[in-house]
């Protein structure tokens, strides 16, 4: 090749190469502006969504999780231990010159407990009626003597109540009931414990306590021989708790016979007296409740006395019930403990609440 043409070869490589990094400039240039400068706020920069995926857990991540789920479950699912899972009730506990039972009805998931004082009356026929019955308390059951006298002086102070509450809290704990603690108190008494239970309203720190009595035959009040005139404190504190009865706020039954008395108002008038109090009156009923069927009933009584209670008159209102029954006998006096298990306490069981049918139930098969 000639000089010439080797000149003219370089000139045309030399022109090629210019063009080429000048299109290479200008496309630079041309990408260039259409990025964002450094001073250009980064808020107006909209990024992409970036989706980062979840990693696969290995086997053996996926097994520790199930076997978690399983033990997590199967903890929720676990029931809890009772509070009576370890309480012992094989025998009754000496309490402040009384005793304290635990019905076969008596029963606390949680520690709780309702304390029943029965003032006067056979300690086995009476433990065995609130069973019967299916109350679901402890009951304490206090005999101290004969006439109305020896109750009125043991709670004339308030000493005497707070002393059978604090006996009876120490003998749930040590006889295992878990987190025992006393929820409500009730009251009953046949015949002379109705003093005892007019002292211990008498008390104001225990009258608004006191959620529910029972009187089985037990209502009665002495008056003034020259004016006639009822004595206060024999009447007045249970016409006071007949007023919050009534309200609904508490529980006041009274069962009672047609037996005279001397010298003091019997059952029926004393009753007559409460009614006439809150404004109640009686209608006639026929309505007969039959008697238990107790092992402690035998032969407390004739045979040929042991038959039902003869109904004549109730009066119902709010949560004051009153029964009156025919009978004025000491025979007939008698038959109201032997059957306050169907005459009284179904009233007591409807407003605390009855306790598992299946404790029930075996509690009165085991009395036949």
């Amino acid at each position: 090749m000639s000089r010439h043409h080797h000149t003219t070869w370089i000139l045309v490589a030399l022109a090629a190469i210019a063009l080429v990094s000048g299109t290479l400039v200008a496309s630079s240039r041309s990408r260039a502006s259409t990025l964002p400068t450094l001073s250009a706020p980064l808020a107006h920069v909209t990024l992409p969504d970036v989706v980062v995926p979840t990693p696969m857990p290995s086997a053996s991540a996926v097994a520790l999780q199930d076997h978690a789920g399983t033990v997590a479950t199967a903890a929720s699912s676990a029931p809890s231990t009772r509070a009576d899972a370890h309480f012992d009730r094989s025998w009754r506990a000496p309490l402040a010159g009384g005793l304290l039972m635990f019905p076969p009805s008596f029963e606390s998931a949680d520690g709780q407990y309702d304390l029943v004082l029965h003032l006067n009356g056979n300690t086995d026929l009476v433990e065995e009626s609130y069973g019967f019955a299916g109350v679901n308390a402890v009951i304490a059951i206090l005999n101290l003597g004969v006439g109305s006298g020896v109750y009125e002086d043991r709670f004339a102070d308030p000493a005497g109540m707070r002393l059978m509450l604090s006996r009876a809290q120490n003998v749930m704990k040590t006889r295992g009931l878990k987190n025992a603690r006393l929820r409500r108190i009730g009251l009953s008494a046949w015949s002379s414990g109705y003093g005892g239970i007019i002292k211990i309203l008498a008390h104001d720190e225990f009258f608004d306590r006191i959620n529910a009595i029972v009187l089985i035959d037990s209502i009665h009040c002495g008056y003034d021989p020259h004016s006639k005139k009822l004595k206060p404190d024999q009447i007045n504190p249970i016409r006071k708790y007949a007023e919050k009865a009534v309200r609904g706020d508490a529980l006041l039954t009274i069962v009672h016979s047609e037996i005279a008395t001397y010298g003091y108002h019997n059952a029926h008038e004393t009753t007559d007296f409460v009614l006439d109090w809150v404004n109640m009156r009686r209608r006639p009923t026929s309505v007969e409740q039959p008697l238990p069927t107790l092992v402690a009933m035998k032969n407390v009584v004739p045979n040929a006395y042991m038959r039902p209670l003869e109904p004549l008159t109730e009066a119902h209102q709010g949560e004051l019930h009153v029964r009156g029954y025919d009978g004025s006998g000491p025979m007939t006096h008698m038959l109201h403990l032997i059957q306050f298990s169907t005459t009284a306490l179904p009233d007591l069981v409807r407003y605390w609440g009855a306790s598992k049918t299946s404790d029930v139930t075996s509690s009165k098969a085991s009395k036949k």
